[in-house]
């Protein structure tokens, strides 16, 4: 094993040596001693056989020179910048489960001088819905373009505990808007919930609402939430976050959710139902260009109102119903000719259709 490690070593030296000084800069960073768990006596866990293990970041520290804390999706924040990823067991293939592995990692910002650090998570992948634990190394400053560094052994000793429990996060497009749904199982010291939109999954992401949807601070039971976003061109494919704020100041985010853009309509409609004639049951589509209170009723040929299918608010759209045939007390109307009407924000239209039996 000994003799493995060393002509692993030497092979990982003589490629460095021999990429050329023009291109971006090398560094192989590994973890012979092994990297501890949060009990400070389990070594992570990998599996090289399999290609994963546990997470391994490689971070530059950026011009502020301090390894800043992760987010809740594993990401650097503030100055910081990943340069690069591999997992527990890379590198040591006859010993995978022990904390180690070794990297060679090129980057534009690995030149003398810069100052990295290694970051490793107790999962092989950083999920808000599942807490995880990370931990970091000592920072290391390259003395070369092309450098190595054996980082000693260092445990995992912050735990991301989120604030909320999501039990669903969803963006669903709608003619004219799209709505952001989610709905909490508990919630502790959690103060409210910002929405993000990017035109992009890794774009910048922008703040929708201004002021914070609050939250239920201290909750043990479920809690739904909306927001609306009506700033939308057609057709366009929109990723969405959310952003939970802890009573400390803490942001945890979730996404991206992804949905696609449908205009509203330009105008106001009353389509033919279909199947006409029809039994037992039949649809009605109709168009809404604004929002507002809608009335749709059915008729019979003497002008008396048998059913009303629609008498509430709703927004701009394209809509669809079904008749069952029945009137106000269930039962099935008789063969015939009958009228549906649609009546909103002034706009009055009139069909027939025809039961037949």
């Amino acid at each position: 094993m000994k003799r493995l490690l060393e002509s692993l070593g030497w092979i990982a030296t003589m490629v460095m040596l021999a990429a050329p000084l023009a291109v971006a800069g090398t560094f192989q960073a590994s973890a012979s001693a092994g990297i501890l768990d949060v009990d400070n006596a389990t070594p992570l866990m990998g599996d090289v056989f399999q290609g994963h293990g546990d997470l391994v970041q490689l971070i530059w520290v950026g011009p502020n020179g301090l390894a800043d804390p992760a987010d809740s999706l594993g990401q650097a924040t503030e100055d910081d910048m990943i340069l690069g990823t591999t997992f527990i067991g890379f590198g040591y293939p006859f010993d995978p489960n022990s904390g180690r592995f070794s990297k060679i990692w090129s980057d534009d910002r690995l030149v003398a001088g810069a100052v990295v650090f290694v970051r490793a998570w107790n999962d092989s992948v950083v999920s808000p819905d599942r807490p995880v634990a990370y931990g970091n190394s000592e920072l290391y400053t390259l003395a070369n373009d092309i450098d190595a560094h054996d980082f000693q052994s260092f445990r995992l000793s912050q735990t991301i505990n989120v604030p909320v429990e999501l039990s669903s996060f969803t963006a669903l497009a709608k003619p004219g808007v799209i709505e952001v749904r989610w709905t909490t199982q508990s919630e502790t010291d959690n103060l409210g919930f910002y929405v993000y939109r990017s035109d992009s999954p890794h774009g910048a992401r922008n703040q929708l609402n201004d002021k914070m949807i609050e939250g239920a601070m201290n909750s043990q039971i479920r809690h739904d939430y909306l927001y609306q976003d009506h700033e939308i061109f057609d057709k366009t494919v929109y990723y969405y976050w959310l952003a939970d704020v802890a009573l400390d100041g803490r942001v945890t985010y979730n996404g991206p959710r992804t949905a696609v853009a449908i205009s509203k309509p330009d105008y106001y409609a009353l389509e033919q139902n279909y199947p006409n004639p029809f039994n037992p049951s039949t649809s009605i589509r109709y168009q809404i260009k604004e929002s507002g209170w809608v009335s749709l009723s059915i008729y019979n040929i003497r002008g008396q109102m048998i059913r009303n299918l629609i008498n509430q608010n709703l927004q701009a759209g394209d809509y669809n119903i079904e008749w069952d045939g029945r009137d106000e007390n269930g039962l099935i109307v008789p063969s015939g000719t009958y009228i549906y009407s649609l009546d909103i924000n002034g706009f009055k239209a009139f069909r027939r259709m025809t039961m037949a039996k």
